[in-house]
């Protein structure tokens, strides 16, 4: 294998699981890892990712926060898969909690006309969806975020601890087996919190995408789940977590 194909194949894992082991990459390509670890200085001074102790993490996986339009067009048909199968676990009645990010949007279909049900939320984009249906909307007040069209911070807090709800319906910018279940903005972070607590059931909605990744806020472990929904393609490494923590998993399948 050249060089540029070895290193290829490192930069696709690093982002693929978020952090890559130098001496597992060594024994994977069949070279020394001291190979591995001058390759990976190469992609550091160009960029690629970030070296750290015994490997390297994808900058882009570990820093980027998409913009909206990218959201969009990242993994449309699995978040709708993942939408599909986080329906199921709409209450009829009652209050329920749904987070800001492009995978709770495609909850929307499914919220819409259920005049027993309560839907609070602070996604500007799913309100929109279905306010106009039958179905009661309640828009949490704050400052909204340009990147999400979410309301955050200490006014959006304040309304959630005036409410409980049945369900909440979370969404996460990332999931790492180290650091756990993360948001690229601390304000958002506390909005998931708050939501999380003053829920009866919290279920963590996300595509299989997000597994593997870290950003710096933290806002809950697997544990402090009831249930996740994701794809049926996630990394068995998090599923085995996922259920050795207690969780129940709802794979989504095509």
């Amino acid at each position: 294998m050249l060089a540029e194909e070895r290193r290829l194949k490192l930069s696709e894992w690093t982002r693929t699981e978020g952090r890559l082991d130098a001496n597992v990459a060594a024994n994977s390509l069949d070279v020394a890892v001291e190979t591995v670890r001058r390759d990976l200085d190469v992609l550091q001074r160009r960029g690629v990712l970030r070296r750290v102790h015994g490997g390297a993490i994808a900058l882009e996986r570990f820093a980027h926060e998409y913009t909206i339009p990218e959201r969009y067009g990242h993994n449309p048909d699995k978040k709708k898969l993942v939408g599909n199968v986080a329906a199921s676990f709409i209450p009829q009645e009652g209050c329920i909690f749904v987070d800001g990010g492009t995978t709770t949007e495609t909850l929307a279909p499914h919220l819409r006309d259920k005049p027993g049900l309560l839907v609070v939320t602070n996604n500007l984009t799913l309100a929109r969806l279905i306010a106009d249906s039958t179905t009661q909307t309640y828009v949490l007040g704050g400052k909204i975020r340009p990147a999400t069209l979410s309301a955050v911070g200490a006014k959006t807090c304040e309304d959630l601890k005036e409410l409980n709800a049945v369900v909440s319906f979370i969404g996460a910018n990332g999931f790492s087996l180290a650091a756990g279940v993360t948001a690229f903005d601390t304000d958002e972070a506390l909005v998931k919190k708050t939501m999380m607590a003053n829920s009866q059931e919290r279920i963590l909605v996300a595509d299989s995408s997000k597994f593997g990744s870290t950003y710096p806020a933290k806002f809950a472990a697997f544990k402090d789940f009831d249930r996740i929904v994701t794809n049926i393609d996630v990394d068995e490494n998090f599923t085995d977590a996922m259920v050795s923590a207690g969780v129940e998993v709802a794979l989504a399948r095509h």
